[in-house]
């Protein structure tokens, strides 16, 4: 049995009692059952990514088990980095961009975000040069690819709108980094 050690005050502690095919032969292998039934909420928001967070793996009809585990690998690393990016938003809001964002990505956002932002009156103008996107700002950027309308009474964007977002993201740093190859001959 486990007991929550600093509930909050307007609540009794939670008490858990957890059945496990693990060998428990002391108090450090309990805790660390512990610890690791504490990562279940992750797991289980990570599989909601993956299955029905943008990806619609489980509508694919893919003939091999090949193929399978190629898209699997690969909408398993973009449901992780928005998982990720979604906590450490959470986390810091403020923090700046380039702890998330490649520098590629941050240079589109930072043009996306001066072009999405709500003009008012002859005082508005582009974002100052030395202007660091914070993380919220670039996620809502990135976010409003995908569908997201940022207005007051939305709240913070959901999975399904930062996956199409993310998508939209790569489509546009690809092009970017394209028409730099081309115009510059690298």
């Amino acid at each position: 049995m486990a007991k929550e050690t600093d509930p909050p005050a307007d609540a009794a502690p939670i008490l858990w009692v957890l059945c496990t095919t693990m060998p428990v032969d002391g108090f450090d292998d309990a805790r660390r059952l512990v610890e690791w039934y504490t990562y279940r909420w992750r797991i289980e928001r990570f599989h909601f990514v993956l299955k029905t967070g943008g990806s619609n793996v489980e509508k694919l009809q893919l003939e091999t088990y090949d193929r399978l585990a190629r898209v699997m690998a690969l909408y398993s690393i973009v449901a992780w980095r928005i998982l990720w990016m979604t906590y450490q938003v959470r986390q810091d809001p403020d923090q700046p961009c380039s702890v998330v964002f490649t520098p590629d990505e941050e240079a589109a956002l930072r043009q996306l975000y001066d072009r999405q932002r709500p003009r008012k009156g002859p005082r508005s103008r582009p974002m100052a040069a030395d202007h660091r996107l914070t993380l919220r700002e670039a996620m809502h950027t990135m976010a409003k690819l995908g569908g997201f309308l940022g207005r007051k009474s939305d709240g913070e964007p959901g999975i399904k709108t930062l996956w199409r977002g993310y998508q939209a993201l790569q489509l546009i740093v690809l092009g970017m980094q394209l028409t730099q190859r081309d115009c510059c001959g690298g």
